[in-house]
């Protein structure tokens, strides 16, 4: 089942001096109903006719257009809203010196008049308008506006292009009409842009008035583009920077490099080479499994040479090579940074699932998941269910609005649906399939899910001690970690779940009575994790949860995993590695403790309630190491 929205959170967007700055703001962009039901759907008119030396620029260049269309009804009637997108220096840079002839923007319903813009950003923010064109009258489809003055796009400038529409807010019955719904936003091409609006957002609706409002990247793009003449080289291919990433000491590692195709032709082919810390290697070919279409996105896969020192190192990729022929960008090279490590750790793997009472299918699925758990390692595999997705229930909590990443913040939500450790690769075959997570078929596709993520190597590693209080009212949670040189500690985060199993439904969808909530999230310490204090390579953190009267202490579990947030680039939210304890097996010490004892000493001795021992007593004590590790050690005298 499905649940339709743009945005639960959307930005104000304030341009200043030096950057532009962004403010959180409670609203969303309100889909046609038909929209509402379903995925964003896209049409493929007929191409637009441009001639050699022409090419479309904007967040995505295809022909592409929303069936269904998006508005501002909620916000009430406004005749002076805009749309737009930014086109910053990094996008622009390409075509220095360039004209731009015509700019074109997608309806999904006709307005009785609308005007094209270009406005540049200054330092001073929003400069006054460089183009300016009325349009008497539009079409439903694509409007394209031809300049009588072409405007030149210069060095390192950075603008607005949009249109003006008139918001409509008409109802029929409880709903608004089409006409309401007169924006084409598609789920093409880059998703790391804004969606920018032009509105007058009351306080009452979390607003500050009239303004430039930004309604979250990655949520589909509108279709507004422009036409650009110029010289244009035949070969043309722009790679983008790369994020970190992880290998080990002298072992060829594998990264995936975006690219824009300005050539002539599509893109079949590449050759490219690797520098390590600006030492070139040779040059590498690499054939794309689906040719890449003129003025389309696409990417590679290129091999960075085992490196055989510890540490990060500065990696660049440079395009050398489309389809044979010299690549004539002006930006060809693409930059990063490779991690190099000694060791790595197992993975454990986190499935959170996606559910709801008014989903009839959740229970079907939830089944699948519970005979999959049973058969896993229960050291490995751990669960958490978000009460979200597809309507909302009874157990729905604040921590249960990640819908945006995980979704890939498509606008498009559903349940019953699950993802692995927040990691798009293992759900990259589903047939059913949003951003990070997926539908699965049966129970044996949860199985070899978990087994494929639980074989690959993590760069950090967790452990974990639960010790309740006398009376149980209580918890005090320690989480230890560990990690190898290629692990990013600037950027990680530490996420708590308590958790408890076998609740009772009020109204559960599809159900038999029998049917009980498992997994479901009692309390954590945030949404997105807390940032870890790490020292050196290793950290722990203490803190204390309450537990309930009301809730079974032997279905709770507590557990604990390390994770990234990027709320603009949805694949950039990964599980580095997991841990849990059940509560009645908290009493007993320490889980998942690593080993890393090569150097790692005695800090602290404790007994099991957490008081700390100047020496050890006889009796179980526990010992914290050096390296973040604690250990239960028996005493016999």
């Amino acid at each position: 089942m499905r649940k339709t929205l743009l945005s639960l959170f959307a930005l104000v967007l304030t341009l200043g001096a030096s950057a532009q700055k962004a403010t959180p703001f409670s609203g969303h962009l309100d889909r046609s109903l038909e929209a509402a039901q379903q995925r964003v759907v896209t049409l493929a008119p007929k191409k637009v006719d441009l001639q050699d030396n022409q090419r479309l620029v904007g967040y995505y260049t295809t022909d592409e257009l929303a069936q269904y269309g998006s508005g501002l009804a909620s916000f009430g009637a406004n005749d002076n809203c805009k749309a737009a997108i930014d086109l910053t220096p990094d996008m622009l840079e390409p075509y220095d010196g360039m004209k731009v002839v015509a700019i074109r923007f997608g309806l999904c319903y006709a307005l009785h008049k609308s005007r094209v813009f270009i406005t540049p950003i200054t330092n001073q923010g929003l400069g006054l308008d460089v183009v300016s064109v009325d349009v008497p009258s539009t079409v439903k489809g694509w409007n394209t506006v031809t300049l009588s003055k072409p405007y030149v796009i210069s060095k390192n400038q950075e603008f607005f292009v949009g249109f003006d529409f008139a918001q409509k807010a008409i109802k029929n019955g409880q709903y608004y009409t089409e006409e309401c719904y007169p924006l084409s936003i598609v789920e093409s091409g880059r998703t790391d842009m804004p969606l920018l609006m032009y509105a007058n957002i009351s306080e009452a609706n979390g607003g500050q008035g009239e303004g430039w409002y930004n309604f979250g990247t990655g949520q589909g793009n509108l279709s507004i583009q422009l036409v650009v003449e110029g010289n244009f080289p035949d070969y043309n291919v722009i790679p983008s920077n790369f994020n970190l990433v992880s290998a080990l000491v002298d072992t060829d590692v594998e990264l995936s490099v975006d690219f824009f195709n300005n050539s002539k032709e599509a893109v079949s082919q590449l050759d490219y080479v690797v520098s390590v810390d600006g030492v070139p290697t040779d040059e590498q070919h690499a054939n794309l499994e689906k040719a890449v279409a003129t003025g389309a996105n696409g990417s590679f896969s290129a091999i960075v040479p085992g490196i055989a020192k510890v540490g990060q190192h500065n990696v660049t990729v440079e395009v050398t090579k489309v389809n044979g022929h010299n690549n004539l960008a002006t930006n060809k090279v693409a930059k990063g940074v490779v991690a190099v490590a000694k060791t790595t750790y197992p993975s454990n793997v986190l499935i959170e699932e996606f559910t709801s009472e008014g989903c009839g299918n959740c229970p079907r699925v939830a089944e699948y998941l519970h005979t999959a758990l049973s058969m896993a390692d229960q050291g490995r595999v751990y669960a958490a269910c978000h009460h979200s997705g597809y309507q909302t229930d009874w157990l729905t909590a604040k921590w249960d609005n990640l819908t945006g990443v995980a979704f890939g913040n498509s606008g498009g939500t559903f349940n019953p649906a699950m993802m692995f450790n927040r990691n798009e690769a293992w759900v990259k075959g589903n047939a059913n399939k949003a951003g990070l997570v997926g539908i699965p078929a049966n129970a044996a596709v949860i199985t070899a899910t978990t087994r494929a993520a639980m074989a690959q190597p993590a760069n950090a590693q967790l452990a974990i001690q639960v010790v309740p209080n006398a009376d149980g009212s209580k918890a005090t949670v320690t989480v230890s970690g560990v990690c190898n040189e290629a692990f990013d500690t600037d950027n990680s985060l530490l996420t708590f779940y308590l958790t408890e199993d076998s609740v009772k439904p009020h109204r559960q969808s599809g159900a038999k009575s029998s049917f009980r909530h498992m997994h479901v999230i009692r309390a954590n310490n945030s949404t997105w994790g807390e940032q870890v204090q790490w020292e050196g390579n290793t950290f722990t953190t203490t803190f204390d949860v309450n537990i309930k009267a009301a809730w079974k202490k032997k279905d709770l579990n507590f557990i604990a995993f390390l994770n990234k947030h990027n709320e603009s680039k949805y694949t950039d939210n990964k599980i580095e590695n997991v841990i849990g304890v059940t509560y009645n097996d908290a009493v007993t010490g320490i889980h998942g403790v690593y080993n890393d004892a090569e150097n790692a000493t005695v800090v602290g001795y404790y007994t099991i309630d957490g008081m700390r021992l100047n020496a050890p007593q006889k009796g179980l004590n526990i010992v914290k190491m050096s390296n973040g590790t604690s250990r239960k050690v028996m005493m016999r005298k």
